[in-house]
């Protein structure tokens, strides 16, 4: 028995506030997406857990000699339903989680991962039977489940009441750099060096900044704050216990859509090239027409949009692979985006999570060719990724799925809070150019916490 009906309208973020500690809770939320209707989702109390941690993949607890992606097909046929998903709410049950970015060694084996800095699994899913979700266009709230017990647990969890939105500048020391100026200057410049002797294309090269916590806080009010000056279309916390991930991410990785009974296609939407907003509508005008002429970035979004294209290839039936926009211009409420969409038609044997294996890590993340990019990170960087440049989402009971690539992340540990940021890296990059993206990028988490990113020496 499916159980589903309409529940009072409240915010997310607000609904979201007393489960916010809860084992396994998720929150997905939409921000300003304008692309299609903008669903977000509220989940908790997973019955089923598949980790990898340790270098050891976990089902409810216990070892489990497969590959985590083995074990997580084996959950998601497990609870597979056939019905019309085009009819309701995209997640109405099923799995949610994220995919840290080290799991790409999983995929592929010539890769030497470095260990993650975080108290966090590689990968964590949660099989959920009830899910809360919201039409903020429509404001309407709906409660979907397997059961009524399920539905009737998470609904009686919601919160009721709009969430405090507090300050944070007097809990944390500002953020630091982890990495100086100079490094990292000097890590682009070498990484030219590689894609200049033919060794690779295109890379992406990542640091982090981290603000040590000076007094007790609260990760989810961090995030409703953050939240409440972000249009971040993919936001997303995720409670994992000893730390939390926060996500204020603007880029779709994937998403399994419907197309009639049992048949589904896939679009990804790689994101390349970014620029600040402006602080007038001149200076706005202008950033943008940069990064819309800029050689560089365009020929960057090309280059992984035929990636992507390759690698849905792999999945998609033939001669249904097309081009729907090419370096097209988005705008967020902090950036200027170029953005890709590349869509194709799911081969019939292939499901979502085929899809999550097959794709991982987004090429935007990594670079091309992409197993090669990904030996220069593990060498130029030295330190593990953890969920930043990983995924987050989820894959419906009944075959759908969507996840974002997860960057413009915070990673949320009681000691403090990393913020790991990064950008590509071509033969036409300037490094200091590519040191002041990452500090762009930065600039959502820094100001939550009131700090600007000071530099180490």
């Amino acid at each position: 028995m499916f159980e589903q009906h309409e529940i009072e309208w409240r915010a997310p973020i607000d609904a979201f506030a007393p489960l916010a500690s809860a084992a396994g809770a998720v929150l997905l939320h939409a921000g300003a997406r304008t692309s299609e209707p903008g669903w977000s989702f509220i989940t908790a109390f997973p019955q089923r857990v598949v980790e990898r941690k340790d270098g050891e993949t976990w089902v409810d607890g216990e070892r489990d000699p497969r590959c985590p992606f083995t074990a997580l097909q084996d959950v998601h046929r497990s609870r597979r339903l056939l019905g019309d998903i085009a009819a309701s709410p995209p997640l109405a049950s099923g799995l949610v989680g994220f995919a840290g970015y080290e799991c790409g060694a999983l995929v592929e084996p010539s890769v030497t991962a470095p260990r993650s800095p975080y108290r966090l699994p590689d990968l964590f899913f949660g099989s959920y039977d009830a899910c809360i979700a919201f039409d903020a266009r429509r404001r309407q709230a709906f409660a979907f489940g397997r059961s009524r017990l399920a539905v009737e647990r998470l609904e009686a969890s919601l919160g009721r009441r709009p969430a405090a939105v507090a300050s944070f500048e007097a809990a944390f020391n500002g953020g630091v750099a982890l990495t100086s100026a100079d490094d990292y200057r000097r890590a682009v410049a070498g990484t030219i060096e590689r894609i200049r002797d033919g060794e690779l294309f295109q890379t992406n090269l990542s640091q982090r900044f981290f603000a040590r916590a000076i007094k007790e806080y609260n990760s989810f009010d961090l995030f409703a704050a953050a939240l409440n000056t972000s249009s971040a279309p993919y936001a997303a916390y995720l409670q994992c216990g000893a730390a939390q991930i926060l996500s204020l991410s603007p880029e779709r990785f994937f998403a399994v859509k419907p197309e009639g009974w049992d048949k589904f296609s896939i679009v990804a939407e790689p994101i390349k090239g970014t620029r600040p907003r402006g602080l007038t509508a001149e200076e706005d005008e202008r950033l943008l027409a940069e990064l819309i002429c800029d050689p560089k970035d365009r020929a960057e979004n090309i280059m992984i949009a035929d990636l992507m294209r390759n690698d849905l290839s792999r999945i998609c039936a033939n001669h249904s692979i097309r081009e729907e926009a090419i370096c097209e211009p988005v705008s967020h409420a902090g950036v200027h985006h170029l953005v890709s969409r590349i869509s194709g038609g799911l081969r019939r044997d292939v499901t979502a999570v085929d899809a999550l294996k097959t794709l991982f890590p987004c090429g935007s993340i990594t670079g091309a060719p992409k197993v090669q990019a990904m030996k220069v990170i593990a060498e130029v960087e030295g330190v593990g990724r953890g969920p930043y440049c990983g995924a987050i989402g989820y894959i419906d009971d009944r075959g759908g799925a969507d996840f974002s690539v997860a960057i413009r992340i915070a990673i949320a540990e009681a000691g403090g809070m990393t913020i790991p940021v990064g950008g590509g890296v071509t033969l036409r990059s300037d490094p200091q150019a590519e040191y002041e993206e990452t500090l762009t990028k930065a600039r959502s988490w820094l100001a939550a916490i009131g700090g600007e990113g000071r530099r180490v020496a």
